[in-house]
């Protein structure tokens, strides 16, 4: 009985916000960048997002009272929260779970492409709308997401003037021959096996509109995978881009590259060419690589007239 009575909780939420929701409300239908109707509010009052994409979306697109609550581990990952406290004030759920989701009561929930199907199959059965954000892996698809998000949330205006603010902003960052050559590799080693990001990765937009080349891609590698040492000495790159630890201040990634002999054979390690990145910006897939874009560059850059001076 005991193991039954989170399942029936959660059973009897479901029951109390399928009465309480208004299953009458208008819909409309939009197309995605391949082609397939989705069903979204004709005016969404009440938005979840499962990721820190979805927030930082919401909170460039949506007004603050359009904003039904978010998951607890987006808040910390989304570049929003650092700067707007009164975020944390929000409801947020510990979980991606059905029951807290539907108290919320929600029109329309924001989900990441990596979400598996089972609750989303089970929200848009209690009548509430899913919008699947593709994690954008060239400008294109970065523009498209945001296009394709403000026309489901009824902000189109607010979009269109977000891919200009891009617009300018990588024109800028393109302006910047100096960083032209430059071989950056995103790496990650927390101590079970490095992975680095190759091409058709967030990390390989990010690399790009930061006017500088993707070792991996390079090499030959597609998509986020493992990395030994000995394909890094072979890769050789400038620059390494790494996270900070969660909690910030520190790299383990770089604590454990500088205790590996073979590590401090390659040309990053070995002269100190890395850029560490906060967590949240290092791990973004909204509209905020360009703010990552712009740090990795500038830190780049100082770093270059360091070496040189």
């Amino acid at each position: 009985m005991a193991r039954l009575l989170p399942f029936m909780i959660s059973l009897g939420l479901m029951a109390c916000s399928e009465g309480a929701r208004d299953s009458t409300t208008p819909t409309r239908t939009i197309t995605d960048e391949q082609g397939r109707e989705v069903q979204v509010p004709l005016h969404p009052t009440r938005v979840f997002a499962d990721s820190a994409t979805g927030f930082d979306l919401m909170v460039a697109l949506l007004e603050p009272d359009q904003i039904a609550g978010v998951v607890s581990t987006a808040l910390r990952y989304s570049l929003t929260t650092g700067s707007l406290e009164h975020w944390e004030a929000l409801p947020n759920p510990a979980g991606f779970h059905a029951a807290d989701i539907l108290a919320l009561n929600p029109d329309l929930v924001l989900l990441s492409d990596w979400r598996p199907p089972t609750v989303p199959n089970l929200l848009q059965r209690q009548g509430i709308c899913i919008l699947r954000l593709p994690t954008p892996t060239s400008y294109a698809g970065l523009t498209e997401l945001i296009r394709f998000s403000a026309e489901a949330l009824d902000a189109v205006d607010r979009g269109t003037e977000l891919i200009a603010d891009l617009n300018r902003r990588r024109a800028t960052l393109a302006n910047n021959s100096v960083l032209a050559e430059e071989r950056v590799l995103s790496y990650g080693n927390y101590g079970a096996g490095g992975s680095c990001a190759g091409e058709d990765t967030a990390y390989d937009l990010l690399i790009e509109l930061s006017g500088m080349q993707n070792a991996a891609a390079e090499f030959g590698l597609v998509g986020n995978g493992p990395l030994d040492l000995e394909q890094m000495l072979r890769m050789d790159p400038d620059l390494l881009l790494l996270s900070e630890a969660e909690d910030g201040g520190h790299s383990p990634t770089l604590e454990w590259l500088l205790g590996q002999s073979a590590a401090r054979q390659v040309r990053a390690v070995r002269e100190e060419r890395w850029v560490i990145l906060p967590v949240n910006l290092h791990s973004t897939s909204s509209h905020h690589i360009m703010d990552a874009a712009e740090t990795l560059a500038r830190e780049t850059r100082a770093l270059l007239k360091g070496k040189d001076s």
